[in-house]
Formats: C-alpha cells, sequence, structure tokens
C-alpha cells in the first residue's frame, strides 16, 4: 500500500520530536569537543583533570567539577577572560548532587562546582556560561575570590527557607 505524500510531514511531526528535542548523553571521560557555538577559551577551561561528570541534553551541556576554593579560584580567573560571554557565579549552600537527568539511582561522585554552557540558538544574547558553586564540599566562602567582571547570586534556597519561616511565624502569630 502507498501513502501519499501529504501523510510524510505529518509522520515526520510525530517521530522527529523524540529524535530531535531529546538528544542527550553523558559526555565520555577525557577531553570533550564542545559545539561549534562554544567560545574558543572554553574548551580549555572545562578539559581539566578535575571534571568528574558531564552531560548534554540539545544544545546545552552541564559539566561537573571537583577541587578546593584554590582551585576554584584559579578556574574563576580563567573564566572571568572567557569573551563574548555574560559571566555569572551563582552560589548554592549544601552539596552538589552530581547526576544527570536519567539517572535512576545517584551517583557515587563527589562535586563542588559545575558549569553550564548552552548556545543561545537564534538570540544576539552572548553565549551563556554559567558556573554554580556548592558550599557544603571544599569550598569554602570566606576564601572565594571572584574577578570583578562576574556577577554574583544567590541560588535562593535561603531566602526561600526564609521566607516560608516568616510564613510559619505570621501564622502561628494569628492563632
Amino acid at each position: 500500500m502507498r501513502y501519499p505524500l501529504k501523510a510524510f510531514p505529518a509522520l515526520l511531526t510525530l517521530l522527529l520530536p523524540a529524535i530531535v528535542w531529546g538528544l542527550g548523553a553523558d559526555h565520555p571521560p577525557g577531553p570533550i569537543g564542545g559545539t561549534g557555538a562554544w567560545p574558543q577559551e572554553l574548551k580549555a577551561l572545562v578539559n581539566t583533570d578535575n571534571r568528574v561528570h558531564g552531560f548534554f541534553v540539545n544544545g546545552e551541556d552541564i559539566l561537573f567539577f571537583r577541587g578546593n576554593t584554590a582551585k576554584l579560584n584559579e578556574f574563576l580567573t580563567k573564566y572571568s577572560k572567557l569573551q563574548n560571554v555574560k559571566h555569572q557565579v551563582v552560589l548554592h549552600p549544601g552539596e552538589l548532587d552530581v547526576r544527570s537527568p536519567w539517572d535512576k539511582v545517584p551517583r557515587d561522585i563527589q562535586g563542588d562546582w559545575r558549569v553550564y554552557a548552552g548556545s543561545r540558538l537564534g538570540k544576539k544574547e552572548p553565549f551563556a556560561v554559567r558556573v554554580e558553586i556548592w558550599l557544603g564540599g571544599q569550598v569554602k566562602l570566606e576564601e572565594l575570590r571572584v574577578p570583578a567582571n562576574i556577577t554574583v547570586s544567590s541560588g535562593g534556597e535561603i531566602e526561600a527557607f526564609v521566607e516560608k519561616h516568616k510564613q510559619a511565624q505570621k501564622s502561628e502569630q494569628s492563632k
């Protein structure tokens, strides 16, 4: 039985989202090449011996690193020199959960920071490269040195906890 050509686009529409929109995998150990959209210096920055895991989903890469504050400060200095990038650091309390989205069980890997690298397809914004740091491991806040051209923000966990506590106090006082 032959299908009319008009049915072909409908068939592709049904099949391709699962293939195109769900493309992802773990990065293999060793150097990774990134994409053509990556700033050239980014490859050298992330291809270090303290990268402990990484994965990609479509045009986004998440890379995990382990190291003390001195190692992170060195990393941030190199990160601050990336060209055509909006530099951002996000601080989080607690420990970093090193895992891929499809992991069924936790990995037995420790990490202290991760890098998000995402292509801004069709956008005029700079390439997105964000460093997220967890302060529950080897990184000590009092020793952290962030170059001045990097924006620093909170991951919001502490602020959310404080707000939830304030709401609980108000509720308790209104009784």
